[in-house]
């Protein structure tokens, strides 16, 4: 298979130095040597960064760079990049290439190579494994510690959560591997997608998560508010704090996290604080979803 193999940087391109994980070439190298057999890889770098340093410009380079590749017919591209913010470059090629009829992997790893407890070599396996499936569409190749290797769809991934390196998604894995085999999950998906677009350096969305006691800042210099509501879909919606807030902000106010069906009292209160309820999506894609609607 042609494949593109595109390197951003991460934790999957380090190894120690000094005390401290930080980027290496010859890591490089080491990568193109577990390419597998059958695979005609051609190497691309639009930026190569520790991933925490990722903002939109990074963000519009990838999508431009993963676009020019598409226009050149290859059957597969594979993304590597850091586990800190693969969520928010998974979330921003879906909303390009989501409908693509070739399959785009990002590929990460929890620790260094060197590392024995490192899942980079698996997730970077099964991302060529899954190739050979030739689905369509934006994904991650992700073995959490302990679990088969997985597949997850590259819009529904979940922020990370602190001091743990495992992948969660709003609806499980899209499918997993077991002796040698691709078992799917769910059903196909193409979502409806943008093509190739840019964002602002820095978000114009202020992203805030429902906590109790909360205060709400100043929103000068920001073109939207998104909220993360509680596990249950609920906000404090009686805070005095909250009320002023929405009536005097002057931008919209989004909020995620509300599930359909039944919902506790205080939803009664959404309309009053004019909030626009997004549909069940992840708090990640919703916020580049809206970064890219507000910083054009």
């Amino acid at each position: 298979m042609k494949t593109a193999v595109i390197l951003t940087g991460g934790t999957i391109l380090c190894e120690e130095q000094s005390g401290f994980f930080n980027l290496s070439d010859s890591r490089k190298r080491e990568i193109l040597s577990l390419i597998p057999n059958g695979f005609e890889a051609e190497v691309f770098s639009p930026y190569f960064i520790l991933s925490e340093q990722l903002d939109g410009e990074n963000l519009s380079a990838l999508i431009a760079e993963v676009g020019d590749r598409l226009s050149e017919n290859f059957d597969g591209i594979i993304i590597l990049h850091g586990t800190d913010t693969l969520q928010y470059s998974a979330a921003a090629l879906s909303l390009a290439y989501g409908n693509a009829d070739t399959p785009i992997v990002l590929v990460s790893a929890n620790y260094v190579l060197s590392d024995n407890r490192s899942n980079g070599k698996d997730n970077l396996k099964y991302a060529f494994r899954f190739l050979e499936q030739r689905i369509g569409g934006v994904f991650v190749s992700y073995r959490n510690t302990g679990e088969k290797a997985s597949i997850f769809l590259g819009n529904t991934l979940l922020p990370n959560q602190t001091y743990s390196d495992k992948l969660y998604s709003t609806c499980g894995a899209y499918g997993y591997f077991e002796n040698g085999e691709f078992i799917k999950l769910v059903g196909e998906l193409k979502p409806d997608a943008l093509g190739r677009f840019t964002l602002s350096k820095y978000s114009p969305v202020l992203w805030l998560r429902a906590s109790a006691g909360m205060t709400m800042p100043d929103t000068n210099k920001y073109g939207a508010v998104l909220i993360e509501t509680y596990h249950s879909g609920t906000l404090p919606t009686e805070s005095e704090q909250l009320s002023r807030f929405c009536k005097k902000c002057g931008i919209p106010v989004y909020i995620v996290g509300v599930s359909e069906g039944a919902q506790y009292a205080s939803a009664k209160h959404f309309d009053r604080l004019n909030l626009n309820i997004l549909p069940p999506i992840s708090p990640v894609f919703a916020y580049i979803v809206l970064w890219q609607k507000y910083g054009r």
